[in-house]
């Protein structure tokens, strides 16, 4: 089922702009044109549950992340959610939150996120105790 964010940022320049897109798409989210993203993408059955622990969450901590970094203002967003997921190692259902080697990315139709500073960002999240 399908989870849509869509947002707008005050000015927000093209490079910015291109790298929320490619940090999204890596993750698995299809752009759906402009600031608007869906996961998962339309016409895939890419798992049988979506992976909250490794495309949702991260991809939502990264958007939260560059707007509290970058200053800008989010002038407006939604986030529209009908999901359902989990994880249960003895049903083989769902993906345990893998680090950031072995998180499972995808190829962006738009590479300014490179894939390598999405990793180390994945693998170096702090626990602050």
């Amino acid at each position: 089922m399908p989870i849509v964010i869509t947002f707008d940022i005050q000015g927000a320049p093209p490079q910015e702009r291109n790298r929320i897109q490619s940090f999204f798409e890596r993750f698995g989210w299809e752009n759906l044109g402009g600031s608007s993203y869906r996961y998962p993408r339309l016409g895939t059955d890419d798992q049988p549950v979506e992976d909250w622990f490794n495309h949702i969450i991260p991809a939502l901590m990264l958007f939260r992340t560059y707007l509290l970094s970058s200053g800008r203002p989010l002038t407006k967003c939604t986030l529209d959610v009908q999901s359902s997921s989990g994880y249960n190692p003895n049903a083989n259902y769902g993906s345990p939150p893998h680090t950031g080697v072995a998180a499972p990315l995808y190829q962006p139709t738009n590479v300014a996120f490179g894939e390598q500073n999405l990793r180390d960002w994945l693998t170096n999240l702090p626990y602050p105790y």
